[in-house]
């Protein structure tokens, strides 16, 4: 007699007991992986948007200006 994983002899778990396929497992943790790197992506995409929108706005004021450029002459 052959034995189980389990070490029990295959009389009691009968001889027809089948491993496991692992492809849908694996398919199943691929898919997973491409749905929480998707997630982390657009996470950080929005975390970086966040940041840049509360960056204060730069003053728009020119260096040199009509009023205060040197006279002519």
């Amino acid at each position: 007699m052959g034995s189980s994983p389990f070490g029990v002899a295959d009389s009691w778990w009968g001889s027809s007991v089948r491993k496991a396929d692992p492809t849908m497992p694996r398919l199943l943790a691929a898919a997973l992986t491409v749905a929480v790197a998707a997630a982390l992506a657009v996470g950080a995409a929005l975390a970086i948007v966040a940041l840049l929108d509360t960056t204060p706005e730069q003053p728009n004021v020119p260096l040199i200006s009509h009023e205060t450029a040197l006279p002519r002459g």
